[in-house]
């Protein structure tokens, strides 16, 4: 399997593969090739087919309480794989690569707010695994969570 930055000609594979793993996510330029400006765009292939995808921003700022370091913070927008693919590694080596961008990019931490619904419990169980820990935040059953893209410093707090 191989993790790389997204192009264009992704863009009807990215859509296809939204459509048949997330079909509520919007495909926005994707089956048109066009990437989103701004975005750190990440696919998995395996055997030439994407089976994996991961939409990210690098310059966001977790406004809510609970963040363990000023911005900017890296924001995982989505990731996807594959229904037939799944629980193969692909998408943690999708968020892997995606802090790695970060940290070389100056970021410290990133973060993602979980999806609820349905498969809520694994989805959390899989971030986890991927490394991301919940921030302590009261009163809220679906918390966002977060990871340092490196060590962390003496007197940063820990989600």
């Amino acid at each position: 399997m191989t993790v790389r930055n997204a192009t264009g000609d992704d863009g009807p594979a990215i859509s296809d593969l939204m459509i048949r793993a997330a079909p509520h996510f919007d495909t926005k330029g994707y089956p048109e090739q066009l990437l989103p400006p701004g975005m750190v765009v990440l696919v998995a292939e395996e055997d030439g087919r994407v089976v994996g995808w991961l939409e990210a921003v690098l310059d966001w700022a977790h406004t809510g309480p609970g963040a363990p370091t000023p911005p900017p913070h890296g924001y995982v927008l989505a990731v996807v794989v594959d229904p037939d693919w799944r629980r193969r590694g692909i998408g943690c080596a999708l968020l892997d690569r995606f802090v790695e961008e970060a940290r070389q990019a100056g970021v410290r931490w990133v973060f993602l707010l979980p999806e609820g619904g349905e498969g809520v419990a694994g989805r959390l169980a899989f971030f986890r695994a991927a490394g991301f820990t919940p921030l302590a935040v009261a009163d809220d059953p679906l918390p966002p969570m977060g990871r340092w893209t490196g060590p962390v410093a003496v007197g940063d707090a820990r989600p």
